[in-house]
């Protein structure tokens, strides 16, 4: 009660304060409980490419601005990558926001009708959305798409909350119902990164070396290079099919040297507390991280993940040599390459 009083005033003192903005840049502002003084880091698409503005939040406060013509998705993390909060924005809008450091589903935001309509759904539905129930988040989606086809955050929900393993088409034909105003460019091309096939440019793009925020509290460095062949599995909420992947995974790791397979587990799951969860109860060979963003991450983005989970076998050079959502066909692709080479 105390804590709904307080989001109450922070909001309403700040309507107070607001001004329309200026009309070539977006703003976001407010409070994330619990955060204390850290780095946070606010990644958004828009018209000429992908953005990260960095900025310090002190006690919780921060400030934050951007630029884009349309509305685009943002996304607001910390530095190490954990998931505050999404919204819609665009040039003209002042965000006043009050979010919670645990839980990006607890969110209180004035500043524009699509994310504050999007922050109420979440905040009503946290639970069966939170859930491994994926089918029946999918209905409940479905359902608000189909009673919301004319609005922006029904395009957000599909993007962000829309289960669409091995159900691209369904997931198109429930895309196709929102009207064409309401999905604009930029999470249109998101959206068609997360749930495209495979296609030439995702074939021919070569595996980066990165650096990402791993479960050991530590980062992983990626590079090609330093075994014959690495492979990279994409996964999505925690527990899925791990009863399947995990004794795969463990067979091949522990049957071949690490100078020949190197293998790394990336998580895109949108909750980075859950995935903490689900990790120290899951011992594992391999290294660990979770990516800010999901497909739609700069540096994953030109492999056009398609569906989750899967995988991605390069070479050290960084050419896929496989890519699906198959990890028998991944480790038959391997060992056939690796009994080919005689390495």
């Amino acid at each position: 009660m105390v804590r709904n009083i307080r989001i109450l005033l922070i909001l309403t003192v700040c309507g107070m304060l607001w001004a329309c903005g200026d009309d070539d840049r977006f703003r976001v502002e407010g409070v994330v409980d619990g955060l204390g003084t850290r780095g946070l880091q606010l990644m958004y698409e828009s018209g000429n490419g992908l953005h990260t503005e960095t900025i310090q939040a002190i006690d919780g406060k921060f400030s934050a601005e951007g630029a884009s013509k349309d509305y685009t998705l943002a996304h607001l993390t910390t530095t190490d990558g954990r998931l505050i909060a999404r919204m819609l924005v665009r040039n003209g809008h002042t965000l006043k926001c009050v979010f919670d450091v645990d839980n990006p589903y607890n969110i209180q935001v004035k500043g524009n009708k699509p994310t504050e309509e999007w922050a109420k759904f979440l905040r009503e539905n946290h639970e069966q959305l939170r859930s491994s129930d994926h089918a029946g988040a999918n209905r409940l989606i479905l359902d608000y798409v189909d009673s919301h086809k004319g609005d922006i955050q029904s395009a957000a929900l599909m993007l962000t909350q829309y289960y669409a393993v091995d159900g691209e088409s369904r997931a198109d034909s429930i895309f196709a119902l929102i009207s064409p105003e309401a999905r604009p460019d930029a999470i249109v091309s998101a959206y068609r990164r997360m749930v495209s096939r495979l296609n030439t440019a995702a074939i021919e793009e070569k595996v980066r070396s990165f650096n990402l925020y791993s479960a050991q509290g530590k980062h992983e460095n990626f590079y090609p290079g330093r075994a014959s062949y690495s492979m990279l599995y994409f996964s999505g909420a925690p527990g899925e099919r791990r009863d399947m992947v995990t004794p795969v995974m463990h067979r091949l790791v522990d049957s071949l040297p690490k100078r020949r397979i190197r293998v790394v587990e990336i998580s895109m799951a949108p909750d980075t507390a859950v995935w903490k969860r689900n990790w120290r109860a899951d011992t594992t060979a391999w290294a660990q991280v979770w990516v800010p963003g999901g497909p739609a991450n700069p540096t994953f983005a030109p492999l056009d993940i398609p569906r989750l989970p899967y995988w991605i076998l390069c070479d050290s050079l960084g050419v896929q040599v496989y890519r699906g959502s198959d990890i028998s066909a991944a480790v038959d692709s391997l060992r056939r390459r690796i009994h080919a080479r005689n390495i």
